[in-house]
This record gives structure tokens, C-alpha cells and sequence, in this order.
């Protein structure tokens, strides 16, 4: 048997759990939304980091253009000093310093060459890359709007949830609402009024004793579970 006011206690009890449901829902969009935009700012990361390798291979194939052009002004600069010189030593270093910057010019060439090559595929696998990123991103920016959207749903129901809370606790006597107010304040997690399962309360899960067994089934008004803080019935 049930005590009536531990019977409007469960509505009580069933209003004020739906409206934790839905606030904690409400509390977790803040960290969705941070999260899904850290992911958002990493995959922006990921572009930029491409690009800027993109950038350097670039520069560096720039780098390696003017080392040729100036070996180039070094050959004509070298050729021209043969015409001016006199002495067979002075022309062959010349011939010398012309040979080995030709060598360098090929050096050079072929590492550009080579440096090209990468330049293309980089290029492509950025692109690639980049057009997947941004598919996402535009899924991730969906899938805030679509927060943004349930955080209004849950404001909007929230604070129906918040009235229909109260309006369960009007006509409650005042020492149960206490006794129940008192108990949540005591049990880790809900429900906070359970019913007596055999013998066990079916909160904690354990043996009631025979005197906490005997007042529930005789409905002696609030009854605590002599296991845990909960509030007992036997229907």
C-alpha cells in the first residue's frame, strides 16, 4: 500500500526528472559546440599548414631559379674577363671557374627540376585535400546550426518542464516536499522514490531491514531505505 502523498511524491519525482533530462542536455551544447568547433579550427589548421608547405616549396624553387640566374651572370662575367686577359695561367682559371659554374647551373637545374616535380604533387594532393576538409567543415557548420536549433527547442520546453514541475509540487503537503527535497540532496543520482522489489530496495538494490519492509507495506507516510537515503514504497 502506498501512502497518497508519496504517490503525488512520483509525480513530483517523474516532473523534476524529465526537467534534469532535459537541462542536462542543455548543459552539454556548450561543450558539443566548442568541440565540433575545435575540429573546424584543426581542419582550418591542416589547409593553412599545406598551404604554407605549398608556399615554401615555392619559394625555394624561386631560390634555386635566381642561384642559376646568377651562376649564368657569372659565366658571362668570366667569359668576358678571358677577353681581357694576357697570361695563359689567368685564362685557364677563368676556363676553370666557367667549367665549374656550368656544373653548378646543372646542379642547380636538376634540383629545381626535381623541386618542380614535388611543387605538382603537393599542389594536387593540397587541392584534394582541401576540397575534403571544406566538405567537412560545411557538415561541421551544419551540425552547430543544428545545436543551435535544439538549444532553442530545449530553452522552449525547458521552461515548460520548470512549470509542470511546480505545479506537481501544489497540493504536496510541506513535510513530504521537505523529506523529498532532503533526500535528493543526500543520493548521488536518481531516482530518489523507489518501490521495494521482494525485499530490495530497488535503488541501492539491497535488503531493506524487516521494520523499513513492514512500514512501506503498511504505507506509514515517508519511509527511508535503511541502505541508502532513498525514499521506499511497496505498491
Amino acid at each position: 500500500m502506498i501512502h497518497p502523498q508519496v504517490e503525488k511524491l512520483l509525480t513530483v519525482q517523474e516532473k523534476d526528472l524529465s526537467l534534469q533530462k532535459l537541462q542536462s542536455e542543455l548543459d552539454r551544447i556548450p561543450q558539443q559546440r566548442m568541440k565540433i568547433e575545435a575540429a573546424i579550427a584543426d581542419e582550418r589548421a591542416a589547409i593553412e599548414a599545406a598551404r604554407t608547405d605549398l608556399n615554401e616549396k615555392e619559394v625555394a624553387r624561386k631560390n634555386l631559379d635566381a642561384q642559376v640566374q646568377n651562376k649564368e651572370l657569372d659565366v658571362s662575367k668570366f667569359k668576358n674577363q678571358q677577353l681581357e686577359v694576357k697570361k695563359n695561367e689567368e685564362y685557364r682559371a677563368l676556363t676553370s671557374q666557367i667549367e665549374q659554374a656550368k656544373r653548378d647551373i646543372a646542379s642547380l637545374e636538376e634540383a629545381e627540376i626535381t623541386l618542380m616535380y614535388s611543387i605538382d604533387e603537393a599542389r594536387e594532393a593540397f587541392e584534394a585535400s582541401k576540397g575534403k576538409i571544406e566538405e567537412r567543415i560545411v557538415e561541421q557548420r551544419k551540425a552547430i546550426e543544428q545545436l543551435e536549433e535544439r538549444l532553442a527547442e530545449l530553452n522552449r520546453s525547458i521552461e515548460g518542464s520548470k512549470q509542470a514541475f511546480h505545479d506537481s509540487r501544489t497540493g504536496v503537503d510541506g513535510c513530504f516536499l521537505e523529506d523529498y527535497d532532503r533526500v535528493k540532496t543526500q543520493v548521488k543520482r536518481a531516482p530518489y522514490i523507489v518501490a521495494i522489489e521482494g525485499q530490495n530496495c530497488s535503488g541501492c538494490h539491497l535488503r531493506v531491514s524487516n521494520e523499513v519492509f513492514g512500514l512501506a507495506s503498511n504505507g506509514e507516510g515517508v519511509v527511508i531505505c535503511d541502505q541508502c537515503p532513498r525514499i521506499v514504497y511497496r505498491k
